[in-house]
C-alpha cells in the first residue's frame, strides 16, 4: 500500500520542493532565449524563423532584455544545494519579485505588440497574454514559492532517515 507524503513536501536537502509550475513559467519568460538558441541550430535558409514569433527585430531586443533577469535566477537556482555558492542565496531571495515584476511587464509588453484583428488573424497569439495572466496571479497568490524563496541550504545535508 503507497503511503501518500505529508505537506510540506521536501526534497533531498531537506528544502520545500521546487514546484513544477515554477520550471513552467521559467520556460515562458525565457522563451526569447529558447527561441533564438533555435533558431541558432536551424540551417541557413531556415533562420527567418524568428520572424514568425518576433516579426520586429526591435521586439526580440526588447523581450531579450526584459528576460535577461531572469538568467541570474536560473543561475542561483543551479546554485541551491548544499555545496553550492552561498553569494547566491542573496539572488535568490529576491527571485519571487524579480519574478513577478518580469511576469507582469512581460504581459504588458505581449498585449501591446498583438495585432489589432489578432482573433482574425492569427488567433494563436493571444495563448502568450493568457498563460501570462494565470502566471501573474499564481505568483501573487502562491504560499509555496514564498516558502521556497526564503530558504537556501545549509553547508551539510540533513541526514536521511533509514
Amino acid at each position: 500500500m503507497k503511503q501518500t507524503p505529508l505537506w510540506p513536501v521536501l526534497d533531498d536537502y531537506g528544502l520545500h520542493k521546487i514546484p513544477l509550475r515554477f520550471y513552467a513559467l521559467l520556460l515562458l519568460l525565457l522563451r526569447p532565449y529558447i527561441c533564438w538558441v533555435m533558431v541558432l541550430t536551424l540551417p541557413q535558409t531556415q533562420r527567418d524563423m524568428l520572424r514568425w514569433f518576433y516579426p520586429m527585430q526591435h521586439d526580440f531586443i526588447v523581450a531579450c532584455l526584459l528576460a535577461s533577469p531572469l538568467l541570474l535566477l536560473l543561475a542561483a537556482l543551479s546554485q541551491r544545494k548544499p555545496k553550492g555558492q552561498p553569494g547566491w542565496r542573496h539572488v535568490w531571495r529576491f527571485g519571487r519579485p524579480i519574478l513577478f515584476a518580469i511576469a507582469a511587464a512581460d504581459l504588458v509588453l505581449s498585449i501591446t505588440q498583438l495585432p489589432p484583428q489578432v482573433m482574425l488573424d492569427a488567433p494563436w497569439r493571444i495563448v502568450t497574454p493568457v498563460l501570462l495572466l494565470i502566471s501573474v496571479f499564481w505568483l501573487w497568490r502562491s504560499r509555496t514559492l514564498t516558502l521556497v524563496f526564503a530558504e537556501w541550504p545549509d553547508a551539510t545535508p540533513p541526514a536521511k532517515a533509514g
